[in-house]
Order: structure tokens, then C-alpha cells, then sequence
């Protein structure tokens, strides 16, 4: 094998596809990568596979003989970092690469691509996103994906399609990424497509740590560019100009979260979106660290939205911004929201202004963006504010579907008081038995005591030096 290539395109290449080498992987081939020259196409495809996560991208070059090699990923990628931007020569001698270039030779030692393991190949449906749309979609569901690694359904973003439209979701029991727009499909799903379907409608399931590595490769490519997806048998292949990336779906039932997204609202206001962002962020900076409750009071009738947060009678911050009301509704709202996830809803949103949702003070919140380019909403839950502390009742997350199911099941302010006045009236009758209680303690030892000292005196006056020296050894035997 022997090619001619620019140090630039060589680096680049092989910077991409070092996102799918593992740090540990489970056999030593997985630590190269695998070069294939074409000299038929003029030029060179290059791999990198962990067996779950594939990324192949193909580079233009100067192909004078043809082959097939493997090198150790993390050597060859520095070596070709550290070169001149000029052209380099690389040739295949002796079961080793010779790199050539301005200022010298570099030789590194190859292994047998015959070990090296093939990135599966299938046949399914094909799915054609433009890739900024992709992208957004990634970039709005993403930060709701669960980190735990006892979730393995939540950890990674669900898909639908059908043969009109495809929708995005993400959901780690606390919040829920939902984004949706229209596809264009170039075929029905095939027969011998191992994927179960619901009126020709694809539900798939695709692992965080692909599709982050898809977002970096996404914000690499240009606007205009399209993605197509392929689907079958468990796997999944997007494909972008000269790059291929091949994942493993996630196994397990997504939890049915369309339920849980509120149809109608009662209240809705519109706010700047980097206005309302930086109120948070400076009421968060006083805000209780373990907590991290902010309390929003919506005055519609001033068109102004106040944020408040106390940390334990030490600081507290008080912020204010304008707001849009989009209906007749005079009274004030009271909200308590987690500051982490609602300051997150509004990073990924990609507008200037934001619509707010809401039913009640104890229902899903929805904040979607004004006139953006997707379909895009973030349901965020609030917290139950008790008095005027900003005190959460957090619920309950031992279960993956209790945590999404768990939203509905709020307790309502009611409720709350009459728990809150029956634990009361329960402290006070614990209290008056404990008091009475102490009484009769008291009371006895009292006795015990007058009658310990009444038998005390008298056995000291009864008693002769000859008694107490015969105690004192019965004592000492």
C-alpha cells in the first residue's frame, strides 16, 4: 500500500474517527484503527470500532498502490499532528508504515487487519434529515437524557418515525426534551426489518454516548447537508458527506411520555428568553445549595414575574423581569421551581423569546420557543412551596417509570395543609404524653429515693463495728 495525502485532510480524518477508539477496550485490535486504500476511488477509508459505536470516514488522496492496514490509534494520530502542513507519503514496508515527509521518516509498527473487526452492514428503512435539523434536535433533547447508569432506557435519546414526521424525546424522570418536525423517506419499511412497528411507525432508542459524538461531527458539517439513517436488526447507521457512523440501540421499553404532556393551559406568558436566564442565574447564586429553589410570583395584571430564593437566613436574592400575559387571567400565580433544570430548559432553547405554560401551581410546566425553526417543548415539574420557605417536596425517584408516571400525582396545596396540620396535632399529643411521662418518672424515683435513705439511716443506727467488719469480708470474698 502506498498513498499520497495532505497532513490536514489525514489529521482531521483520523481526529474524527478517534471518538469511537476505547479508552478500554475489550480486545487490543479495538485500540487501532483500519486504513483501506481505493485506488479505483482515489481514496482512503479510515475506522475506528468499539463494537458498539463505528465511525468511518473517507478522505481523497493519491492512491498508487492499493491495501488494507491497521495502526495503533493514539501513536499514528499524534505522529500525524505533530507533521508539517504539507503532502506525506505513506508506504507499507516490512509489516510497517513509513511515513515520508518534508523534514523526515517516521516508522511505526502495523497489525493484521484481519483481526480487525467489520462495522456491520444492513438494510432497512431510510431516513432523510437535513443535518441542522438534526442537530437542534440533539442540542434540545440531550440534556434530559438520564446519567445513571441503572437507567439504561432513559440514558439516551428515543426516536420516532414515520413516513411524514419524526419526533425526538429525552427524560430522566425530573424533566422531559421533546422535538418534532417532518422527514422525507425514500422507501416503505422492508419486510425482513427486525423492528418492531405500529402503523409503519420506527420507535428506536439510541445511547447518549453516540449521539454526542454525532453532535460534534454534526456542528462539523455544512448547513445545506443532509443525513440519511438507516434502521434494522438493532443497529443504526447515520450517514453524512464522506462519514458513516454505525451504533447499537438501546434494549427496553421507552416510557409512554406523551401522556404526560398537557393538551390545553390556562395561563401562558411570554418572556425574554436571556432575560428570565439571567434572573436565575443570579438568584441561584444565593440560592440553598442543597435545594436550589427559586419561588416565581406571576403578577399579570403589573406584567411582571418576580424570583425570589432565601438560603437559610443568610442571603436571599430578589429579581424581576417583564412579561407577555397571553390571556385575561388578573390574579398572581406563585410557582417554586429547581433552578438547575429550569435554567437548563431555557439554555437549550433556541429563540430570543420563550412561551410559557401552565394549568396549576402543581401540574407540568411547558416552555416552548416562539417561532422557532422545530417543533420543540421542555416540560419541566415544579415543586411545592410550604408557607413562604421554598421548601421542595421532592418525589419520589426509586423507580424509572414511577419517576415519569410520578408527575401526576402531585399532592395539591390542600392536601399538603391537612398533612401538615394532622403531623401537628400528632407532635402536641406525642408531647403531652411524654410531659406526663417525665411526671411519673420524676415521681417515682422520688419514692425510691425517700425510701432508699429511710432503710439507709436505719440500718446505720442498728448496726455495731462487728456487723460492718463481717460485711466487709463477705464483701471481699
Amino acid at each position: 500500500m502506498k498513498f499520497t495525502i495532505s497532513q490536514k485532510d489525514l489529521a482531521d480524518t483520523l481526529n474524527l474517527v478517534s471518538y469511537a477508539v476505547p479508552n478500554k477496550p475489550h480486545h487490543p485490535i479495538l485500540n487501532n484503527i483500519l486504513l483501506v486504500a481505493d485506488k479505483d476511488e482515489q481514496q482512503i477509508l479510515v475506522t475506528a470500532f468499539d463494537l458498539s459505536l463505528g465511525i468511518r470516514v473517507q478522505c481523497k488522496s493519491r492512491i498508487e498502490l492499493e491495501g488494507k492496514i491497521a495502526l495503533p490509534a493514539k501513536l499514528f494520530t499524534q505522529v500525524i499532528s505533530s507533521l508539517p502542513k504539507q503532502d506525506i507519503i505513506l508506504e507499507i514496508v516490512d509489516n510497517a508504515a513509513i511515513i515520508t515527509h518534508s523534514c523526515g521518516k517516521c516508522r511505526i509498527q502495523t497489525v493484521s487487519p484481519q483481526e480487525f473487526p467489520s462495522l456491520p452492514e444492513i438494510e432497512g428503512k431510510n431516513i432523510i434529515l437535513p443535518a441542522i435539523k438534526l442537530l437542534q434536535a440533539l442540542e434540545g433533547t440531550l440534556f434530559a437524557a438520564s446519567h445513571d447508569e441503572n437507567k439504561q432506557v432513559l440514558a439516551g435519546v428515543h426516536f420516532q418515525f414515520t413516513n411524514s414526521s419524526w419526533e425526538a424525546a429525552a427524560t430522566d424522570g425530573h424533566r422531559l426534551a421533546v422535538v418534532s418536525g417532518t422527514i422525507e423517506t425514500d422507501e416503505q419499511l422492508t419486510e425482513n426489518a427486525q423492528i418492531e412497528t405500529d402503523s409503519n411507525t420506527v420507535e428506536i432508542t439510541i445511547p447518549q454516548p453516540t449521539l454526542i459524538e454525532l453532535q460534534k461531527i454534526l456542528g462539523s458539517v455544512g448547513d445545506n447537508s443532509e443525513c440519511t439513517i438507516n434502521i434494522d436488526n438493532g443497529i443504526a447507521v447515520f450517514t453524512l458527506p464522506n462519514i458513516q457512523i454505525t451504533t447499537r440501540l438501546l434494549e427496553g421499553d421507552y416510557p409512554k411520555y406523551s401522556a404526560l404532556i398537557p393538551q390545553q393551559f390556562q395561563h401562558q406568558f411570554i418572556a425574554d428568553r436571556k432575560l428570565f436566564d439571567n434572573a436565575l442565574k443570579r438568584v441561584g447564586i444565593v440560592a440553598d445549595q442543597k435545594n436550589k429553589i427559586v419561588k416565581i410570583i406571576c403578577d399579570y395584571q403589573h406584567q411582571q414575574a418576580t424570583l425570589s430564593t432565601e438560603s437559610s437566613d443568610i442571603a436571599g436574592a430578589v429579581e424581576s423581569l417583564n412579561i407577555k400575559p397571553q390571556d385575561g387571567y388578573q390574579q398572581q400565580l406563585v410557582m417554586g421551581f429547581n433552578i438547575k433544570y429550569m435554567e437548563q430548559a431555557l439554555k437549550f432553547l433556541p429563540t430570543n423569546e420563550v412561551l410559557i405554560n401552565i394549568n396549576q401551581t402543581t401540574t407540568p410546566v411547558v416552555i416552548t420557543p416562539v417561532d422557532g425553526i422545530l417543533n420543540q417543548l421542555i416540560l419541566v415539574m415544579p415543586v411545592q412551596l410550604i408557607g413562604n420557605n421554598s421548601t421542595a417536596m421532592e418525589e419520589d425517584t426509586s423507580d424509572d417509570e414511577k419517576e415519569v408516571n410520578i408527575t401526576a400525582n402531585i399532592p395539591s396545596k390542600n392536601e399538603v395543609k391537612e398533612e401538615i396540620n394532622i403531623a401537628a396535632e400528632t407532635e402536641e399529643a406525642e408531647e403531652d404524653i411524654k410531659n406526663k411521662n417525665d411526671v411519673i418518672k420524676t415521681d417515682s424515683s422520688l419514692r425510691k429515693n425517700t425510701a432508699e435513705t429511710k432503710t439507709n439511716s436505719q440500718t446505720s443506727a442498728n448496726s455495731t463495728p462487728k456487723t460492718r467488719g463481717r460485711k466487709k469480708k463477705v464483701a471481699a470474698a
